[in-house]
């Protein structure tokens, strides 16, 4: 009880809602509703206890080239739950369980972050947390049977360590075994790893720097070599880099450089008005005719998808008229925080600069950006489905910490109006957190 009496009563209370709204959502979000559910299902009732990876070709193909490592614990949960008598449809609730814990670890990590790193701000704190516990792309990621929030979780981890490990060499152990565990889970995470590094050679924390890159190599150093050994090619993501051509009416895989893939209104038309009055699926058409900011920005504040706050059953679907107009309120309710999280995220990107301690989490957002412009160019799809945020989302804590750096350094009445206007926007945000 003393322990918990020295907890600050705000990030008691934000986890509180995280895991209410965790349970709420894995209690009823329906598990094969969630991105590539079905496969994500299959992999881990294969793997635990089959012991099988899944099938590069065939229905069940789609996540070959993920790493095993979130499918052994949801698998194993999945395999416990159903052995006390869940169904082999409700036992993937487990799994999917987990991941609420993970968002849950991963509030606790930003908080912890912004500690270290403005041990006199504690509104700092506050704000980061915060805007992690309210990311609407977070909370709908983690109700699903996904990777992704693992991987966020242990990137997060990863960012705490390093600023940890600068103060004390002691944690360098721990953040190589983060940053291989992270591999084992997605290959979004090789972002972390990239930042790490770099922050800890701008350091000149050269032996800290040796001890974590061999940790890096050698932890996920199997799966790499597994997936070498058995498709060849790119060990990270077995996959041909094509653009899909339309020859009459059917779609074609023909090779494209890499700078010819797209339009270059791809890379930077907003898609107004769109992306506020249609931000949902097929609005924005398919990926070769889309745009990559208004459909990122609606997987991150809506449901682009159909698969939250609307169902899209077919390719034609349509929200109703109550889910459309809850669909443009969130598009709405994201301009502030997302222009606050930018220009933040900018000001602690030239700070960091003097102060490398901070320089991973701030080079974080640019890094992972980059990587996914790179991964939807390379990999794009008739339907547009490698354009979501979740692929951004172990970037989440460097966003955080960024939006909160941001509102720390408003004044007076700037301050104050602009927290009340992020008030009103929590409030309208937190329906859309839960699962009807």
């Amino acid at each position: 009880m003393a322990g918990l009496r020295r907890v600050d009563p705000a990030l008691l209370a934000i986890c509180a809602f995280v895991a209410v709204a965790g349970i709420w959502n894995t209690l009823r979000y329906p598990p094969g509703l969630g991105y590539d559910a079905i496969a994500h299902m299959a992999y881990a009732s294969g793997l635990v206890p089959g012991g099988h990876l899944p099938p590069s070709t065939g229905p069940l193909a789609t996540e070959y080239y993920t790493p095993p490592g979130y499918y052994a614990l949801a698998g194993s949960a999945d395999w416990i739950a159903h052995k006390l008598g869940a169904s082999t449809y409700a036992s993937f609730r487990a799994g999917m369980g987990l991941n609420a814990l993970f968002l849950l670890a991963t509030v606790v990590l930003v908080w912890c972050i912004a500690r270290d790193l403005w041990p006199e701000r504690r509104r700092i704190r506050i704000a980061a947390t915060l805007f992690t516990a309210l990311a609407p792309v977070a909370a709908k990621t983690a109700s699903m049977f996904h990777p992704e929030p693992l991987a966020l979780a242990l990137a997060t981890l990863a960012l705490w360590l390093v600023v940890r490990a600068f103060r004390d060499a002691r944690y360098a152990i721990p953040l190589g075994l983060a940053l291989g565990a992270a591999q084992l889970v997605r290959a979004s995470t090789l972002w972390t790893v990239a930042v790490v590094l770099l922050a800890l050679a701008v350091g000149r924390r050269f032996r800290l720097l040796a001890i974590v890159l061999a940790l890096a190599v050698v932890v996920p150093l199997p799966w790499y070599v597994h997936q070498e050994i058995r498709y060849g090619g790119d060990p990270v993501f077995p996959r041909p880099a094509t653009t899909l051509a339309r020859v009459g009416a059917n779609p074609v895989a023909k090779p494209k450089p890499l700078w010819d893939r797209q339009p270059l209104r791809f890379y930077f038309d907003p898609g107004i008005p769109d992306v506020i009055t249609k931000p949902y699926s097929p609005a924005f058409g398919s990926t070769s005719s889309g745009l990559a900011i208004p459909i990122t920005y609606d997987e991150l504040w809506g449901d682009y998808e159909g698969v939250w706050a609307w169902k899209a059953n077919h390719l034609d679907a349509q929200p109703s008229s109550g889910a459309h107009a809850e669909l443009t309120i969130q598009s709405v309710v994201g301009l502030l925080p997302t222009l606050i999280a930018v220009v933040g995220w900018l000001v602690l990107l030239r700070s960091s600069l003097r102060r490398p301690d901070r320089l991973a989490i701030a080079l974080l957002p640019l890094v992972g950006l980059l990587g996914y412009v790179y991964f939807t160019t390379s990999y794009p799809t008739p339907g547009g489905d490698v354009l979501k945020a979740t692929y951004m989302l172990t970037t989440l804590g460097g966003w955080a910490v960024g939006f909160a750096y941001g509102l720390d350094r408003l004044r007076g009445r700037w301050w104050t109006v602009t927290v009340a206007l992020l008030a009103v926007c929590a409030l309208a945000d937190l329906p859309y957190l839960f699962y009807f």
